[in-house]
């Protein structure tokens, strides 16, 4: 997936881009590509995605929600996605 900082920021807000992140990794959602399907929330390994009460996809069912806490960065999500409604970027350790 491209990465969202290299493209139009107009562009993209069109898909209601929602950021989380913490020190070792950003989840990117775009809840206007997210058609519910599911498959994010089956295949992550430490069940760190669910469904969002407050946040709808394309089709008007739950979006999903990404726990960063839970999150380690593995991007299947973001491979399963079949809408590219998921970007996972793995932040490099702070230097000492």
């Amino acid at each position: 997936m491209a990465d969202i900082s290299k493209i139009d920021q107009g562009s993209i807000a069109r898909f209601r881009p929602d950021v989380t992140e913490n020190g070792k990794v950003r989840a990117t959602r775009f809840f206007d590509l997210c058609k519910s399907c599911g498959l994010c929330i089956v295949k992550c390994p430490v069940n760190a995605i669910s469904w969002d009460p407050k946040e709808l996809g394309q089709l008007s069912d739950p979006a999903i929600v990404i726990d960063v806490d839970k999150c380690i960065g593995c991007e299947i999500c973001e491979q399963v996605c079949p809408d590219h409604a998921i970007e996972i970027t793995r932040k490099p350790p702070a230097k000492k």
